[in-house]
């Protein structure tokens, strides 16, 4: 049986958790472990909330989330499935439980960041399309919008490669969004992360279309 487990600043598994499967997926990009021990103890201005599934000790997957308290939004930044786990449902599982959290606690939306396919990157396509229908399969659609990822930390890079989504469950998603729902989220997260306002290539209208990316078939 797996159980879904959220966990504590001083959990024993969350290291386990950063520096095993975790730290596989996500080397190129990972948060230090001392910044989510800090957003776990509330000492940083968002909230975190990490979780993880387990089968008696072995972590087989787990995702973290953020819930930012000015706008209501949440956003899920880390997902990860062990390999020997894969393809038993376990990641819509974990994105599904985040998501109904998040709903209950007020969120007007939930939100996640899927690198472009359509851009190239050191991820190969098939795999950034993989992701991105697996995402659109389980309710999610693309912000119809430009989305530039800010600075996740210092000397690191905005990242213009990626798609913010917003995530679905139950009830599936509307067609559209109010622009103001995802402009106070992006302007949040801004805020957080750089201290200032969002990249100028950023331009929210009033209302912003959700829409399922489809990729086109070569001629």
């Amino acid at each position: 049986m797996i159980d879904l487990v959220q966990l504590t600043d001083t959990d024993e598994l969350l290291p386990s958790f950063h520096r095993g499967i975790y730290w596989d997926e996500f080397a190129a990009q990972h948060e230090p472990l001392e910044v989510w021990q800090r957003a776990l103890r509330g000492e940083l201005p968002y909230e975190l909330r990490i979780e993880l599934a387990l089968d008696g000790d072995a972590i087989l997957g787990g995702i973290a989330y953020e819930r930012y308290p000015r706008s209501g939004c949440g956003l899920v930044t880390y997902m990860v499935v062990a390999p020997g786990a894969r393809r038993l449902g376990l990641g819509k599982r974990l994105q599904g439980e985040a998501f109904a959290e998040l709903l209950a606690a007020g969120a007007p939306a939930v939100f996640g960041e899927i690198n472009d396919p359509r851009i190239p990157s050191d991820e190969p396509a098939e795999l950034a399309w993989a992701r991105l229908v697996r995402n659109q399969r389980w309710g999610a659609r693309v912000i119809d919008t430009r989305y530039v990822q800010p600075a996740l930390g210092p000397g690191l890079e905005r990242d213009r490669g990626l798609v913010l989504v917003a995530l679905a469950g139950e009830p599936a998603l509307p067609s559209e969004l109010p622009g103001a729902i995802v402009r106070g989220f992006i302007e949040e997260l801004y805020e957080v992360t750089e201290h200032g306002p969002p990249d100028p290539e950023i331009a929210i209208p009033e209302t912003v279309r959700l829409f399922e990316l489809k990729s086109q078939p070569e001629p």
